[in-house]
This record gives C-alpha cells, structure tokens and sequence, in this order.
C-alpha cells in the first residue's frame, strides 16, 4: 500500500494519520505499506514516520497496489496552502507576497510545479494516472471548503472521487456536500481514526513513549487543564482568554498547561502559547519545542480538562476519557465533528467569553458518560478501518 498524506509537516494530527493507519492495518495478510507526503521528509526526532515525496508515489505505484490518501481537510486543498506549510517563516511569507503581487493562479502554479504535481488538486488521485491495476482510496477525509468551490471545481474532484473505490469521511458536512454533488458517490462515514489511538497505546503505553522531560513537567503539574489555540484566534481574543484562564484556573484548582499542537504556517500554536505563558504567569507551564508527537499525546491524555481549536486535540482527550470545550472560531472543521458525534450538546462550541464557565461545566460531566461515548467512537473507527481492510483485500 501507498499511504499519502500530509505527514511531511509539523502538525500533530498530519503525523498521527500513517503511524495509526498502519496499525488499524494490521490483521491484512502480508501488510506493507510506504509513506508518501508532498515531499520527502524525515520528522522522526518528533515521532513521526519518514516520508517520501509526491514525485516518488507516480514511480512507485504498481499493477495491484492501493494508494490510500490517509486523512485530514484534504479533499478540498490546494498545492499553494500545502506549500505554505512546509516553509519557514520568511520563505512562507515570500511566496504570500508573490501570491498577492503576481495573483493566487500563478501562485498556485508554481507550488504545483514545486512539487511535480500530476493533478490539478495535490489529493485527488485518479488511478488513471498511473499504471494498470492501481486502486485510489481515502480514509478519515473532510473537505468542508469544498461548499465554497467553484462548481467547476467542485465537480472536478467528485468525478475523480468517483473512480476510487474506497471513500469514508470523518463528519456529515462534507458527505452531504459529496453527496449532492454526485448522489452515487459511495461515501461512507465514521470518526477520525485517530480516536483508535488509545487502543494501541492504552495509557500506560503512552507514557512509556513519552520523553523523561515531558513526563516530569506533567508529572510536577499536577492536575492540570491543556489549552490550545493557534494565532489568529488567540491574537484576535488575547485579553479575554487570558482573564478566562486564570478565573478556571482559579475555580478550579487545575494548573494551565499550554500544550501546542500545530506548528506550521497559519497554525503556529506554539508562538502564541509562548507569548502568553509569560502573561499567565506562575499558574501556566507550557509544552517544551522539543516535545514529540508522543509527548504531545500523553500530555492530553493526562489532563482533567482540554479547551481549544484543535480537532486532534479534542480527539486525543476524548479517545482517553477527557471531556473537552471546543471553542468556536471562524473554522468549522472541529464543530463539524463534533455534531457528527452526536456530542454537540453535551459539549457546545464556546465563545472565548464563555471558556471559564464551559470548562468548568464539562469538568462536571459524568465519566461514565465520556467513557462510554468514547467506546463508541473507537468501536466507529474500528469498524471504518475493517471495512477498508477488505476492501484492499477484495482486490
């Protein structure tokens, strides 16, 4: 199996997608699978699985193979945003300025060229561009942004859709886009498959995988609450969210932990959360640069409480019994979910000014009821990943 996705950047869930594919996979007979990302790249220092690039999956494929594109927004993206978040600071903000001084198209264009792009969209595979005998599938996908295509567009990836044979999408919004785009399109639904993270590596297994210095700062923490938000939203709500922080941290007796999770271009949790922590005070500690996807993880699933704007970090706390407040932002992937879930009213998206009273309310909740919710959300997954299971071994 060829497994693409966008595990060639620094992004929490973009890393977790292959290393949990590739267990979900497991029990298919003579298993093997590749990595592929837009580039090559080798994140291992952080946990991740190395990669190699969109140029080597067109070389690569053969006459039996399954390319498996493996989660995330990626089935409404383009070559430019990809771009963006592989580049540092000034070489991502030197293409913007080429973006905004030479137009979006070319852009677009020269990103694609960057990386030998075949297709017009970096995740939209057709097995007719490759050799005979080449199977396309998509798994834990969303593609929400899709609604704002043009409709040459938006039909354009459908007609490519359509010759996979394989596609399950992680929430209702974007099936019901597909669907109403091609009524025949067979999409499936079903959770993330990283909410079967706590199944190959129940709590104890991960934090084995955690670093020493990670597992000393949760440990000295004590009881504590993970808070995470990218720039443009912590920028945009600075004060409000400080002054709500402190009064949960207060009313609660829970330490802050500023646990990043993004750290790519537009979703630099990191250097938000660290210009706050110093703000906060004695009552914040913050996740180290250094820390792992493991770190990351056992962090979250050590908490008593998870607030923020991330989909995976919602999904990792819940996956091990943590309630969550998900705040609500001009982003609708994470409400999306979270309605598909079913979980919409127990834990309702939350303006910045509601974060203490939200967060205290969800402390409230019963864990029986987190636990049992959680089950049934992995059992979702399970059963997802089954399902495409056979699929790669009908072929």
């Amino acid at each position: 199996m060829r497994l693409l996705c966008s595990c060639d950047r620094h992004n929490y869930g973009d890393l977790l997608f292959p290393i949990v594919t590739r267990w979900g996979m497991r029990a298919v007979p003579g298993f093997a699978c590749s990595e592929y990302g837009m580039r090559r790249s080798d994140l291992s220092a952080i946990g991740a699985l190395p990669s190699l690039g969109m140029s080597d999956i067109y070389k690569d494929a053969e006459d039996r193979d399954v390319i498996l594109v493996a989660g995330g927004e990626n089935l409404a993206q383009t070559w430019l945003v990809m771009h963006l978040t592989l580049l540092g600071a000034s070489s991502s903000n030197l293409l913007v300025r080429c973006a905004d001084k030479l137009g979006i198209a070319f852009a677009e264009r020269l990103s694609r060229w960057r990386f030998r792009g075949r297709q017009e969209f970096p995740y939209i595979l057709s097995p007719d561009q490759f050799r005979a005998g080449v199977r396309t599938m998509y798994n834990s996908m969303g593609g929400w942004p899709l609604r704002q295509y043009a409709p040459r567009d938006q039909f354009s990836i459908v007609r490519r859709l359509a010759k996979a044979s394989f596609i399950s999408v992680r929430e209702e919004e974007s099936a019901s886009i597909l669907r109403g785009l091609d009524s025949t399109l067979p999409v499936r639904v079903a959770p993330d498959c990283v909410f079967m993270l706590s199944d190959m590596l129940p709590k104890e297994a991960l934090a084995r995988k955690a670093s020493p210095g990670v597992k000393d700062l949760v440990r000295e923490a004590g009881d504590y609450f993970c808070f995470q938000c990218h720039p443009r939203y912590g920028d945009a709500n600075r004060d409000e969210l400080k002054r709500q922080l402190l009064i949960l941290a207060k009313q609660s007796g829970l330490t802050i932990f500023l646990t990043p999770i993004g750290r790519i271009y537009s979703f630099e949790d990191d250097v938000f959360l660290d210009s706050l922590r110093s703000e906060l005070g004695d009552h914040a500690r913050l996740l180290p640069a250094s820390a792992t996807i493991y770190d990351v993880a056992h962090t979250l699933a050590s908490a008593r409480l998870f607030c923020g704007t991330s989909l995976h970090g919602v999904i990792t706390g819940l996956t091990y019994g943590v309630p969550f407040v998900p705040l609500l932002s001009e982003d609708p992937k994470l409400g999306n979910n979270v309605r598909s879930w079913g979980l919409s009213d127990a834990f309702p998206q939350t303006a910045a000014c509601d974060l203490a009273s939200e967060g205290l309310r969800s402390l409230g909740t019963s864990g029986q009821f987190v636990e049992e919710r959680a089950v049934q959300l992995r059992i979702a997954a399970r059963d997802n990943m089954r399902s495409l299971a056979e699929c790669i071994l009908d072929g």
